[in-house]
């Protein structure tokens, strides 16, 4: 049995993400870096250096347990917090990058991370041939942040030096101190802000085509921006005496703007370490929903400004918890708003000093992240004017192929804004792929058979295939039409020429088929979440009871999303069966409020709720609400 040393209360983000790994264990929320080395070195030496980084810093050799009903940061000793194993992983010389990345997705390294019994950083050593080690620096979300990188890997390699040396290593214990926070004036001056302007965010459109029932993240191979186009950015920047990266940042607009997106909200992660924290390891990162104003075909005034405007209001709020902030306003979902899309782009600091006398020492900072707070996260790393860009995302909300087009879209919105091109060179998709013996339900527009629709994948969209001579296309609010996996009404193009809206929202997917999502109108639900209306239908019409399905907003005394079902015969599903049959695929935090239960084939006068045509909900959602 571990000894505690002693304990403090955790903080609001720490709550957060322990809540979340115990609702759902599925996701790891972390990631981890490595340093690769070359030449002759002590296993010995290297546990003992990890071991003084432990010892160093109290986050990371603290457990989250719950005492007295309250959680606890409770800190352990370095000998009982150290996990450090090693093994075997042969490679070819060169090659140990792409090996640990490899070995980092085999099945057995997907465990469960328990924060009450582990510390939020292990180690592992792996041995790819003479002289070559690598040693992984796993790390949690709870007790880490990207800055602590390079603050443990500042501190590891000065151990090690000194143990190489054969100098004692008795590092000073630095105690966690409470997260720098902004003055109670400015919180609720961002509370009043967010009050008021969340009703005017839009949900972010971005390319879609996931799974469904898989929330775990993962990441996408690392892009190349073209330098040429990075080089014209700084030049462009110097010329605005702004950042490149709020050029970056301006270019991103750019591509949300293909997208159709108007009002978005953006979440930055933002560094909020002061002089007395910054050489501290632990959570010291803020999630800051900013808000982002897109206009069509912008000048490069306007999208620098936009970003300006955006990062202006990251400097005023960074240190507004973001836990305060969203129970700051309450019955909206400013949360589900604000993490569709967040922007990562931590800086090494000046002076990092990495090198060990004997050894060559490769650190790779630029590593797959599994951290769920944010839907899909923009990672930017730098050494100007070569700039490379990764999407982490959840893959129930896209998959490799969409991940892949963000990015690229990205790179092209870069090069673009750098040639001062306003109107985007992204591609716009059509589904002509004829499908004339496609076994599904007619789809009929415009007085003639446009296309089938097969429903072979559900709960996830079906596939609208063309009939022969027609074309499909997503268009947005202007009439523009759309990238792949980007939706919006869809339209089709008849074979005597017309073009006719059909009513229907959807998009062209990365296999060249459209998907059929729903109504054009009604897909988002706004309540204390954000109801995907589309795909909660979609879900409970997959329970063998249920015949047809809505969702729709009622008003009592709060606004609360209803799902009606409507099935016929003995059957039926309670409420709590129904809500855990659709959490199969979704979450709960994705679900409505409320479940009613319709039977229209019921016997009057021999049950209340047959004669009222419903069943009640006496199960509402009570698993936490994302955000």
């Amino acid at each position: 049995m571990t000894a505690i040393l002693h304990d403090r209360p955790a903080d609001a983000g720490q709550y957060a993400l322990w809540a979340e790994a115990a609702i759902d264990p599925s996701i790891s929320g972390g990631g981890y870096f490595v340093a690769t080395l070359r030449g002759a070195v002590d296993p010995h030496h290297l546990e003992a250096a990890a071991r003084a980084v432990l010892h160093r810093h109290e986050p990371l050799r603290s457990v989250l347990r719950l005492v007295d009903g309250q959680l606890r940061q409770c800190v352990l000793s370095a000998r009982d917090a150290c996990a450090f194993d090693q093994a075997a992983l042969a490679c070819p010389d060169g090659e140990e990058a792409a090996a640990v990345r490899a070995w980092r997705q085999r099945p057995e390294q997907r465990r469960h991370w328990d924060l009450g019994t582990e510390a939020p950083i292990r180690f592992r050593l792996l041995t790819h041939g003479p002289e070559r080690r690598s040693v992984v620096f796993e790390a949690h979300h709870a007790g880490f942040d990207g800055r602590s990188k390079f603050v443990v890997a500042r501190e590891f390699t000065r151990y090690l030096r000194a143990l190489r040396a054969g100098e004692p290593v008795t590092p000073e214990p630095l105690a966690a101190l409470d997260t720098p926070v902004a003055p109670t004036d400015v919180i609720e001056e961002a509370l009043a802000f967010w009050r008021e302007t969340v009703d005017r965010a839009s949900p972010l459109a971005l390319p879609e085509g996931g799974r469904l029932g898989d929330r775990s993240i993962v990441s996408s191979p690392t892009v190349a921006l073209d330098p040429d186009a990075v080089a014209a950015l700084r030049r462009m920047a110097k010329a605005y005496q702004v950042s490149t990266f709020t050029m970056l940042l301006a270019a991103l607009t750019r591509q949300l703007a293909a997208y159709d997106n108007a009002h978005p909200l953006l979440g930055l992660a933002s560094d909020v370490s002061d002089e007395r924290t910054a050489h501290i390891a632990g959570l010291q990162i803020n999630v800051v929903p900013v808000p982002v104003e897109i206009a069509p075909r912008a000048t490069v005034e306007q999208s620098v400004a936009a970003a300006r405007g955006a990062l202006g209001h990251l400097a005023r709020y960074r240190r507004v918890p973001f836990v305060d902030l969203i129970a700051g306003v309450p019955g909206k979902p400013l949360g589900r708003l604000s993490t569709a899309l967040g922007l990562s782009f931590p800086r090494p600091p000046a002076g990092l000093d990495l090198d060990v006398p004997g050894l060559r020492a490769d650190w790779d900072f630029f590593t797959p992240n599994t951290n769920a707070a944010l839907a899909r996260t923009l990672q930017i790393r730098a050494d100007w004017p070569h700039c490379r860009v990764r999407l982490d995302y959840r893959q129930d909300l896209m998959g490799a192929a969409e991940a892949e087009q963000l990015l690229a879209d990205f790179r092209t919105a870069v090069a673009d804004f750098a040639a001062d091109r306003t109107t985007p060179s992204v591609t716009a998709a059509v589904a002509d792929r004829p499908a004339p013996d496609a076994t599904g339900t007619p789809y009929v527009r415009g007085g003639v058979r446009a296309g089938t629709v097969v429903d072979d994948d559900a709960p996830n969209p079906p596939r609208l295939l063309p009939a022969a001579g027609v074309a499909f296309t997503a268009r947005g609010r202007a009439g523009q039409a759309l990238p792949r996996s980007v939706a919006g009404t869809l339209h089709a193009r008849l074979p005597d020429g017309r073009e006719v809206p059909t009513g229907d929202l959807g998009y062209v997917a990365a296999d060249g088929d459209a998907r059929l999502i729903g109504p054009r109108d009604g897909r988002w639900i706004r309540t204390r979440s954000l109801i995907d209306a589309a795909a909660v239908t979609r879900a409970a019409r997959t329970h063998p009871w249920v015949e047809d399905a809505d969702v729709r907003l009622e008003k009592a005394r709060t606004e609360t999303a209803v799902l009606v079902v409507t099935g016929r015969g003995p059957d039926a599903p309670s409420a709590r069966e129904l809500r855990a049959h659709l959490r199969r695929w979704l979450h709960g935090s994705d679900l409505p409020g409320r479940i009613r239960i319709t039977r229209p084939d019921a016997t009057p006068g021999t049950d209340p709720d047959a004669i009222s045509g419903a069943i009640p909900d006496t199960a509402p959602d009570t698993a936490p609400k994302e955000g």
